[in-house]
């Protein structure tokens, strides 16, 4: 799609694709034409695509000589990595925290590691077809939508996964029993002999070969056969260097769109500690298992927030050594879970250093390097001690949020750059809204900080914002796409008046002075510039909540008010609303298959039941913008107000 597009990025390009889609079918339904799909028919998808997947792999056990533990297996890995695919979307891409469960899980890393291959290898082309779509949607009666196209594809892997785990029960447990049962059938067998069957062919072209004998030319003399031919000595490799190794690694994912920036920032910080504890400007082929023990070795050793002084950027590793011995003892040492990533990443990069099997031309060591006790802790008693998700992070509670919105933000503060110290300045930007925005939404920060104005569609009859891919911002997953109603409480404040001045300004962003060119995103500048300082403000000595993990100190942070907007509205709207309105992707198979998103109206509805937080807040001040010089990120220098 990039090239009729005209843009070279290929992420780019499906988010135009996306959103053209959504806008065609958003035409459609303004006509009356029904777009949807019935249960019926994507049942009928599903029953197709499992019996076709089916047929083909019981007709390749059958013709294979492999015993039924090795098409288990097989039949496992591809089931596990159409699971995932079922799940997240025909785009999503395998991570280490993937690789890391399925281990966890009982996986033996190279089994993990083989669904992460099978995933990339098949990235790059169409896991369903065009074809295949076309003869559903022309077969069933299913309109060619776009989301209608993500169900099917959905559906047939759903159905794939089925078909590999059906063919895994159909397996034979003992050969010896298969052939019993032929031994009876072939007892009762009638059938004609194989040479009785063609006998009549054999007669009614008798004299045939004779005249074609006369006539066929000589033959021509072949070469012998490959393996009578003497073998010729492979000439030694050349050696790679594991630093190379892994920027070649990363080019090819890169390309391939298969890594993002932090997954190639990670491979790279992987290598760099592997090349060093092998002694630096390590060959592939010399790398030995002692070396895996020398890496597990540095990584405990190293701080476990390493390379974060200015010292440690200027002398690199031994810096950071050095650094370590003059800490605490629980200060020290990267923890399992990360040693754990970066053997995945290490791992990624020796496997395409190798390539095929059996290739001459790849770089390997010369015995297999293996990573299991390197693994330390993993398993089932590691799987025991893993948190749940909801116990990593704390919500705020209602006590800690009203102290947060008692802050001079909203009553009167001594300037535009002293927003927690009492006056009577104020004036309309991330600072006033963000934080309002982020209980009464409970959206994750990067989502409404980094909101074009294109994407603000105050003239509707509920005005809303459209949640979707940008240039400038990318989302967490495509359920994140969706659009959320303007809450209530911001309409009472004047958001309407805050637009149509942003317009009239000439910006392109909802929060122009969000907008940094060295930052690594929306939601980083609104944490460090805004959200920190008035944390601090509200809780100078943190949240009771509060404490060290791996040398640094965590504390509730931005996203703990989406925990606290779902609390607040459990069990008052229904969990499908709640979704729609957070951005997940439902809990069962028929909420992420089947529901729509809910209308406007209902989102509406749900929101009011979280104004009860801001309505203290009273618009005792004009809406005013930023003055224009200050319609930016930045401060400019000499001057404060």
């Amino acid at each position: 799609m990039s090239f009729p597009l005209a843009t070279g990025s290929y992420s780019r390009a499906r988010s135009i694709a996306d959103r053209l889609g959504a806008a065609a079918e958003t035409l459609r339904m303004s006509y009356g034409e029904r777009t949807g799909m019935s249960p019926d028919k994507l049942k009928q998808v599903f029953s197709d695509a499992m019996r076709w997947q089916l047929g083909r792999i019981l007709e390749d056990q059958v013709g294979s000589a492999a015993p039924s533990s090795d098409h288990a297996t097989t039949n496992s890995l591809h089931a596990v990595a159409w699971e995932f695919l079922a799940s997240n979307g025909p785009d999503a891409r395998w991570t280490p925290d993937d690789h890391e469960r399925l281990v966890e899980l009982g996986w033996s890393p190279d089994k993990a590691m083989s669904v992460a291959q099978f995933l990339f290898d098949n990235q790059n082309g169409s896991h369903v077809s065009r074809k295949q779509i076309d003869t559903y949607l022309q077969a069933f009666g299913i309109a060619d939508t776009h989301d209608n196209v993500a169900r099917i594809k959905r559906t047939v892997f759903e159905a794939r996964a089925a078909a590999c785990r059906e063919a895994t029960k159909r397996l034979p447990l003992d050969n010896r029993e298969e052939i019993a049962r032929w031994v009876e059938e072939a007892t009762i067998d009638n059938t004609p002999f194989a040479f009785e069957q063609i006998e009549p062919q054999r007669a009614s072209t008798k004299s045939e070969p004779m005249v074609e004998a006369a006539s066929a030319p000589m033959p021509t003399p072949t070469a012998p056969p490959e393996h009578e031919l003497p073998q010729q000595a492979v000439p030694a490799a050349t050696k790679k260097l594991l630093l190379d190794a892994c920027e070649e690694c990363v080019v090819a994912y890169e390309q391939a769109g298969a890594w993002s920036a932090e997954s190639i920032k990670q491979t790279r910080t992987a290598l760099m500690l592997f090349d060093y504890a092998c002694g630096e400007k390590a060959f592939i082929e010399d790398l030995v298992q002692d070396h895996v023990t020398s890496f597990v070795t540095l990584c405990r050793k190293l701080p476990n927030r390493w390379g974060r002084t200015t010292e440690e950027q200027a002398g690199g590793i031994a810096a950071s050594l050095r650094r370590a011995e003059t800490m605490p003892v629980g200060d020290v040492g990267i923890s399992q879970q990360t040693i754990n990533k970066h053997l995945t990443w290490i791992s990624a990069v020796l496997k395409h250093a190798a390539g095929e099997e059996g290739a001459t031309n790849g770089h390997r060591p010369a015995r297999q390097l293996l990573f299991d006790r390197a693994r330390a802790g993993l398993g089932k008693k590691a799987a025991r001690e893993r948190k749940r998700d909801r116990d990593k992070r704390a919500n705020w509670n209602k006590q800690e949020v009203a102290h947060l919105l008692s802050a001079p933000i909203w009553s009167g503060a001594a300037g535009i750059d002293e927003r927690l110290s009492a006056g009577n300045f104020l004036v309309h930007d991330a600072w006033y809204w963000m934080t309002l925005m982020l209980p009464l939404y409970g959206g994750r920060s990067a989502e409404l900080a980094g909101l074009p104005l294109s994407d603000v569609h105050e003239e509707h009859d509920i005005p809303y914002f459209l949640i979707d891919y940008t240039e400038d911002r990318a989302l967490k997953n495509v359920q994140s796409i969706r659009k959320l109603p303007f809450h209530p409480e911001l309409v009472r404040l004047g958001f309407l008046d805050y637009v149509a001045q942003l317009r009239a300004a000439g910006c392109t962003m909802l929060f122009p002075e969000l907008d940094s060119p060295k930052a690594g995103s929306f939601a980083s500048t609104f944490y460090k510039t805004v959200f920190r300082k008035w944390r601090d403000w509200a809780f100078p000595q943190g949240t009771s909540w509060r404490h060290r993990v791996g040398g640094a100190w965590k504390d509730k942070d931005t996203h703990s008010f989406r925990g606290f907007a779902t609390s607040m509205l459990k069990g008052k709207v229904t969990d499908s609303v709640r979704c729609d309105l957070f951005g997940h992707e439902g809990e069962t198979e028929t909420e992420r298959t089947y529901d729509e998103e809910a209308d406007l109206s209902v989102k509406l509805d749900a929101l009011r039941l979280l104004s009860p937080v801001t309505e203290h807040i009273l618009p005792t001040f004009p809406v005013t913008i930023r003055p224009p010089e200050r319609l930016r990120h930045g401060t400019p220098r000499g001057r404060r107000r």
